[in-house]
This record gives C-alpha cells, structure tokens and sequence, in this order.
C-alpha cells in the first residue's frame, strides 16, 4: 500500500521537471510569443529592415550580458559594467581616430578587461562585497572618463568602422553576429570547460566549492575580468555604430544587462543558468521597445515599461524561491 510521501513524490518531480523546463526555454517561449503577436497586430513590425533594427538593438546589452550571465552563475554580478562601456567606447573612438581600425578593436577591449581585473582584485583580494566595490567603479570610471574627455564626445567614421556596428552579413546586423558568436562561446565555455564547472560550482555553494579544491579567488578574479572583456566589446561595437563616444553612454546599461541576464531564468543567487535565455531576453527587450515605438508611444510611457520590466525581471529571484518551496514541502 503505497504512502502519502509515495504518492506525492512522482507529482512533485513533475512539476519541478516543468519548473525547470520553464527556466531553461520559457523567455524563448515568451519571445515567440511576442514576435508571432507583434507580427499579427503591429504595423510594419514584419518587415527585414524592422527585424534587423530590433536584432542590431538587442546585441549591444546582449553582448555584454553574456560576461554578466557568467558572472551571476558564480554568485556574483558588476554593477560597472556600464561606466566602464563609456570608457571603453571613448578609448576605442579616441585610438581609431588617432592610430586606426584595429588599435581601436584591440584598446577598446583591453581597457574592459583591465576594469574587470581591477574590480576582480578588489572583491577577490581586498574582499570588499561586489555591490560595494563594482558601485565604487561605477562611479571612478564615470568621473575619469569625464576628466579625460573633458565632458565631451570623440568621433572616428572611418568605413571599416562604422560597417562594424552598421553593417550586414548574410541579413543579419553584424553586431547581432558577434553577439550570437560572443553567447556560443560563453555557452561552450560553461558547458565544457572546467572553468565553466567551477562558475557552477562556486554559485551553487562557495563553500563546498572551495572544500572540493576550486580556487575561488581566483575563480572570481577570472570572472570580472571576462565581464569587462564582454563589456569592451560591447562598446566597441556601440563606438562602431554610433561612431562617436563620450561620458554618459547608454544611462542605465548595468541594469539593463542585469535584468536581461535574470529575464533569462539565470539564478541571482547563482549556481543555475545559460546563454539561451540571456540571448532570447535580450531580443525580448528590443522586440518590446521596437513595439512601442510602432504605435508612437510617449517616450516617458516607454521608460514606465522599461521600468516594469524591470521589476518584473528582477522579481523572478523571489517567485521561483517561492516555487521551489512549495514543490519541496509537497514532495
């Protein structure tokens, strides 16, 4: 005779299995979804010059998500991913229009990384948390790049790069390319790589983690400086397509970033996620902006639902704890 605990249990292993499928493919779902409304009920949403606006939108956040969707897996996040994007697109600018196209791809990202080690040292190192030492830079980084431009934008339009941040290949947007690229790369090196174990393994339980023989310091160090080469690559290509950079870059990047990553169905408190959601959420959040931009929404009517999105992004964490009480209590 079977007891209530037997009963129970195939019940709850289903619904855990629909929890995670939901976590794995459910803002892929949702983004069909919202592609397959728009197409049916928005104008000129349908056309290839209205698709490749939205895919060009999605990239620049998407980029630098995919160092984010890494960083929040091991447990941690970089609240300076979005100053340290105006500096790098400045630097990037600045050096095209002085030495080239390529010295320019090449300073752009290697001033990311070198934020990303800075911030990698002093949470690693120094031990200061991450939301206090990555603030910090958020503001550093602001305030130097205002010291050294002097409050004003650089420009550099030679071809070669403005085509990277303007250009098509094959139909598609070229920054979208190197964001799809940049998330297979991520995803392989989460999947297959024992540093990618390590990043699970650190957000799943630190302590554990170290116990096992994963050199967590290290670990995280690696980590900010993989957000900060995202991020420079990232605002190399926004330097490309807007061919001009200065203080003040995209306001608000970092939590844009951030709430795609968790839009994503990637853990805040780490330990679980992937590159398929952060890629789909960051389409998500174009496709929505593009959306209201159809229909000539107020554009402060555009920052509410931003904002809500947002909120709704960044509530995930608290629902789906919620969730997965419920199914362990009915198991």
């Amino acid at each position: 005779m079977s007891t209530t605990a037997e009963v129970r249990r195939p019940e709850g292993r289903k619904t855990r299995n629909w929890a995670l499928l939901w976590e794995k493919y459910g803002i892929s779902a949702v983004l069909v979804g919202t592609w397959i409304f728009a197409a049916l009920f928005t104008p000129n949403f349908a056309t290839i010059d209205n698709l490749q606006n939205v895919l060009m939108s999605a990239s620049f956040v998407g980029v630098a998500a995919v160092g984010m969707t890494i960083a929040i897996i091991s447990g941690t996040f970089d609240l300076s991913v979005g100053s340290n994007l105006a500096l790098c697109a400045t630097a990037a600018v600045w050096t095209g229009a002085h030495f080239g196209v390529i010295p320019a791809i090449v300073v752009g990202i290697v001033v990311g990384m070198m934020v990303g080690t800075i911030n990698g040292f002093l949470v690693s190192r120094v031990r200061i948390p991450a939301f206090i030492a990555t603030l910090g830079m958020m503001f550093v980084i602001a305030g130097f790049t205002l010291i050294l431009t002097g409050g004003e934008a650089y420009r550099y339009n030679a071809p070669n790069f403005v085509w990277m941040g303007n250009g098509v290949i094959l139909g598609l947007p070229v920054p979208f390319v190197v964001f799809i690229i940049c998330a297979l790369i991520g995803e392989g090196v989460l999947r297959f790589t024992p540093f990618g174990r390590y990043v699970y393994a650190t957000g799943s339980n630190t302590t554990a983690a170290s116990l096992a023989g994963v050199p967590v310091q290290r670990l995280m160090w690696t980590v900010f400086t993989v957000v900060g080469l995202f991020a420079g690559i990232a605002a190399v290509l926004l330097g490309a397509r807007l061919y001009s950079a200065g203080p003040g870059l995209e306001p608000g990047f970092e939590l844009r970033v951030i709430a795609t990553v968790v839009l994503g169905g990637t853990r805040l408190a780490g330990g679980r996620g992937g590159m398929l959601g952060t890629v789909a959420a960051a389409i998500l959040f174009a496709t929505l902006a593009n959306v209201l931009n159809l229909f000539h929404a107020d554009a402060f009517w555009q920052r509410v639902v931003e904002g809500l999105v947002l909120l709704v992004a960044l509530s995930i964490e608290g629902i789906r704890q919620r969730v997965e009480e419920r199914m362990s209590r009915s198991v």
